[in-house]
């Protein structure tokens, strides 16, 4: 992956303020250092891949670990139109990513400290759900307070390099994170469970102080026109009305409400994996590396795409590849009964969904969120984000409903239900517009029409 250029052209600063474009290279900077040092922060408490794990170890209940993503993600994205309300008014919005990052760092350090301290297992388990829960829910904050900066800081034609690059790095980090992780979850190092836990969780802790740090120094210009602060009922039938009269938003909002959906089976593939395969706890460092591995592979290819081709594309390649990984799982059982005694390869066919997993999952964050900046425009950005957050916090509630389908239904039941929603989704992506060439249209329209 080639340095980022910083030879800019009139093209590639449009729409960007005066102010911005004096600390662009700061900002990018912060930026990538911002994204790259979460990725090693978030490796080490990975939802899929070491949450799920130590839940199930705790509670030995599918119930709980399929409540983990809905919490963690619905939490993050539920209350973001409320919030927009706030932040769509500040004529900078940093100052709420700074209260949230630090209501955040608070929340994981307070995980940490209470799988130290909290011996009942009950206990541990609703102390630990609640912290999640503070997490996300500032994080919910902080996540619209991040967008709207991006979008100010950083242009359109230069944010799939902007993620890209925080994907990169982050990913090489994240592989750190990984090796770290399958090292503490080898009890034969000699860390018990679940002090091997805990040291992850201070481990993370401090890597997020790092992160939050970095992406707080930015310099965000002042806004000066923004508009006035909106009730929360004005704020709702407001965001209302731009769905239905934009119908490539309200596409696009299906389209992310089925991807977050179809999420419902993501805690489950390591469980099944290890359930097939009699796999130790510390193979989920192997497949968190395998993901990562993916991951730091394909953000040079997305990020090109996005800056060059577009986010549509972007968004129905990804999407079209996430189709993948459930029916890989849906064909594992009869796959590994051929490979029966072949060592290496049944633990293999698990790595290839991991690496697929995290391959689509970065193209559909890069395509997402740059898809979602180019369609909204200035003045309401803050008002396209929330609501998109918030009907993707909505529909992560509904994969809350995998641990009832794995318990009631089974495996396969589960894998059958999330490749339709991928194919949904996919359907849905390929209905939507380009916004760069919905903009250029406008711009030649508007041109033609001056005296």
């Amino acid at each position: 992956m080639r340095e980022p250029q910083f030879h800019y052209t009139s093209l590639m600063l449009e729409g960007l303020q005066p102010e911005a474009r004096k600390h662009l290279r700061r900002n990018f900077a912060l930026g990538v250092a911002n994204g790259a040092i979460f990725s090693f922060g978030d490796a080490l408490q990975d939802i899929n891949l070491v949450l799920s794990v130590f839940v199930n170890r705790l509670s030995g209940s599918n119930l709980l670990v399929g409540l983990l993503l809905p919490i963690r993600l619905g939490g993050w994205a539920l209350p973001q139109l409320l919030f927009s309300c706030r932040v769509q008014a500040a004529p900078r919005k940093l100052p709420y990513y700074r209260l949230a990052a630090a209501v955040r760092l608070a929340a994981e350090m307070g995980l940490a400290v209470a799988v130290f301290l909290v011996g009942n297992k009950s206990l541990l388990l609703a102390v630990m759900f609640l912290l999640i829960l503070g997490q996300t829910l500032s994080g919910g904050l902080s996540g619209l307070a991040f967008a709207d900066v991006v979008a100010k800081t950083i242009p359109s034609r230069m944010r799939g390099s902007f993620l890209a690059w925080r994907g990169f790095i982050g990913g090489i980090l994240a592989l750190l994170g990984a090796l770290v992780v399958r090292y503490f979850l080898d009890e034969r190092r000699g860390l018990a469970f679940p002090t091997n836990y805990a040291v992850l969780f201070v481990l993370a802790t401090v890597a997020l102080a790092g992160s939050f740090t970095s992406f707080a120094s930015v310099k965000e210009p002042r806004e000066d026109n923004v508009q006035a602060r909106a009730g929360v009922m004005e704020q709702l039938g407001r965001a209302a009305a731009l769905a239905r009269a934009h119908r490539d938003f309200r596409t696009f909002l299906v389209s992310r409400a089925l991807l977050m959906v179809a999420e419902i089976a993501s805690p489950f593939y390591i469980l099944y994996a290890k359930l097939m395969l009699g796999l130790p706890d510390s193979i989920a460092g192997t497949y968190l590396t395998v993901s990562t591995v993916a991951n730091i592979l394909s953000t040079y290819l997305w990020g090109r795409l996005s800056d060059r081709t577009g986010n549509r594309t972007l968004l129905r390649l990804v999407c079209a590849i996430s189709c993948l990984p459930p029916l890989l799982a849906l064909g594992a059982w009869p796959a590994i009964r051929t490979m029966s005694g072949a060592g290496w390869l049944p633990p293999a066919f698990f790595g290839l969904i991991f690496a697929l997993i995290g391959a689509s999952r970065t193209g559909i964050f890069i395509g997402g969120l740059n898809f979602l900046l180019d369609l909204a425009p200035a003045d309401d950005r803050s008002i396209y984000v929330g609501l998109t957050n918030t009907v993707v916090g909505v529909a992560s509630f509904a994969s809350a409903l995998g641990g009832v389908v794995v318990e009631v239904l089974g495996y396969r039941a589960l894998f059958s239900l999330t490749f339709v929603l991928y194919v949904a989704a996919t359907a849905a992506v390929m209905r939507t517009s380009e916004p760069r060439e919905a903009a250029r249209a406008q711009e030649r329209e508007l041109a033609a029409n001056v005296p």
